[in-house]
């Protein structure tokens, strides 16, 4: 049980950090999207896929980072 309780305390002093990366992850994600889906890069049909690809992606990683703040919140 103290290898369980040492993964916790682990978690505990990461999580902060994650959460930060996380969002800043996002947020490069959110910019370079909309990069792509901007109006003079729309008529390529490529770059218009990544775009959403990347606004997909930074999505998921604002919900991981709810996610990780609400499970940091409340369980530590």
């Amino acid at each position: 049980m103290t290898f369980f309780w040492s993964i916790i305390d682990f978690l505990k002093g990461t999580a902060p950090f994650i959460i930060v990366f996380d969002i800043i992850v996002a947020i490069v994600l959110l910019i370079l999207g909309l990069m792509l889906i901007s109006k003079k890069n729309r008529e390529q049909k490529t770059k218009k896929i990544a775009g959403m690809v990347c606004l997909s992606i930074a999505l998921l990683t604002f919900l991981g980072a709810l996610s990780n703040a609400l499970f940091s919140f409340f369980v530590f």
